[in-house]
């Protein structure tokens, strides 16, 4: 991993998963999707009623959900001289994670870097509002998950 993007991982308790693995999918997101660096952001790993809250406060939809992006505005957040320029929060509802992992039949931690790699292209901007944008999503995703998954391998 480059020293060009700066990936903080938070995890509420009783939540405890290799931070590296979870650092490594935002890498990649960021990578396969040439964001410029440097850059910045968060991914938290918190409760399911967490999340709720925050989509409800947030993004007007009264319902768990399994990942959330709060993205920068127009522009990064002003940061401390010489620490480079914070684009967002990705949330993550782990125990939504962990079922979703359990019905897939996949690690828990894969279920984590896939929606990583999700929260950190909607900071970046990209979405799967049409189809011609969740194909160029989807497409990226994927090509972060194939890198995480060579890597580990």
């Amino acid at each position: 991993m480059s020293q060009d993007y700066t990936i903080y991982v938070t995890m509420d308790d009783p939540y405890q998963v290799d931070d590296v693995a979870v650092q490594l999918a935002a890498w990649y997101a960021l990578s396969v999707s040439q964001a410029k660096a440097p850059l910045a952001l968060t991914v938290t790993l918190t409760t399911s009623e967490r999340v709720h809250e925050l989509n409800r406060d947030y993004a007007g939809v009264d319902e768990p959900t399994d990942v959330l992006a709060f993205a920068a505005e127009e522009e990064a957040y002003s940061v401390e001289p010489g620490e480079p320029p914070y684009i967002g929060d990705v949330i993550i509802a782990y125990p939504v994670a962990e079922e979703q992992a359990s019905k897939a039949g996949t690690p828990v931690i894969s279920e984590l870097q896939l929606l990583t790699i999700h929260g950190t292209l909607h900071l970046l901007g990209y979405d799967h509002d049409t189809p011609d944008h969740q194909a160029e999503m989807w497409a990226f995703q994927s090509a972060a998950m194939d890198a995480v998954r060579s890597d580990e391998g």
